[in-house]
């Protein structure tokens, strides 16, 4: 009796085990095909260059993701501005020998942009896309509108050096692993996913009444996965971050920085940087914001970025808003 409860239980753990994985091997097959689909793949004079165009209006606005990240790790378009977001080098369709350093990764940018006819962009960096936006407009100030740093990072901190076990094991991980703790997530209900990402329990609610947002920051954290696609861009970054030296003072271009004042993953000194250092800077502060404030204060942080675009855009071209 006890073999063929022993047998029936071994068959039964061997199917599930058959079926989980059967499943992994699909989702994943299919999320990168949907992530090749919404992108398209530039051949620029310093190489291929993934990214994601959206968006009908004749301005643009560059948005350089986080870390990791991709092209899917962007935002809406709106009736003010079409989004273009490459996908960092390193990430996804891009060869991180397209560029290693924010400084080249930021010519990378205006290759693509030729590349694609665009003569003028608004830049908005995303954390740790921050350094390469910032780069992108000291060094071309003819092609940059404004500059918006949402959450940036500015400079190297020494807690970056990135050598603790949490980073190490996230580094080093599993496609499965992430994936199997995602999907766990999802299946504990909105309440715990919100509670894992948010620990302000005001943010908390805040996002589980909007449902939209709810979804909008769950796709955010699926652009981290599957790692393995992402981590030589990923591992480029941290060594990256570990020394910086920007060219902040060399900005011309209206600034406009954007970071929340309970941002636990880039602090709020990262921002307050770049508006002391850029000329012609402003910072609006997010109170109670985190790094996730997008989400928790979408509508705030939406008109703040357009109130600027129509602004900025009027006084660099001299000329009514298309």
């Amino acid at each position: 009796m006890l073999k063929k409860i022993f047998i029936r239980s071994s068959i039964g753990l061997l199917v599930a085990t058959s079926l989980l994985f059967g499943y992994y091997f699909y989702f994943k097959y299919s999320f990168v095909e949907d992530l090749n689909y919404r992108s398209s793949v530039a051949e620029t004079a310093l190489g291929s260059i993934e990214y994601s165009l959206t968006g009908e209006s004749d301005l643009v606005l560059l948005v350089i993701h986080g870390t990791p990240g991709g092209h899917d790790q962007t935002i809406e378009p709106s009736s003010y501005y079409r989004v273009l977001t490459p996908s960092r080098p390193g990430y996804l369709r891009t060869p991180l020998s397209v560029g290693k350093s924010p400084a080249e990764q930021a010519k990378a940018y205006k290759a693509l942009l030729d590349s694609l006819g665009i003569k003028e962009v608004m830049i908005l960096g995303f954390s740790g896309g921050g350094p390469i936006a910032i780069e992108f407009a000291a060094s071309y100030p003819e092609t940059t509108l404004g500059f918006i740093a949402l959450a940036a990072i500015s400079h190297s901190e020494e807690s970056w050096q990135r050598d603790d076990y949490e980073d190490e094991a996230f580094l080093n991980g599993s496609d499965f692993g992430l994936w199997f703790n995602f999907m766990l997530l999802e299946f504990l209900g909105d309440e715990a996913f919100v509670s894992f990402m948010l620990p302000n329990p005001i943010n908390q609610q805040k996002l589980l009444k909007d449902p939209k947002q709810l979804e909008s920051l769950k796709k955010t954290i699926w652009s981290i996965w599957p790692l393995s696609i992402r981590r030589e861009g990923f591992i480029n970054d941290y060594l990256q971050e570990s020394n910086l030296s920007l060219h902040l003072t060399d900005i011309k271009a209206p600034t406009l920085v954007i970071h929340g004042t309970g941002d636990i993953l880039v602090d709020i000194s990262q921002g307050e940087a770049i508006a002391r250092l850029v000329p012609n800077a402003t910072m609006y502060v997010v109170e109670g914001g985190s790094h996730w404030m997008m989400n928790t204060h979408s509508e705030e942080i939406e008109e703040v970025i357009e109130n600027f675009f129509q602004k900025t855009v009027k006084y660099m071209k001299g000329d009514e808003l298309r």
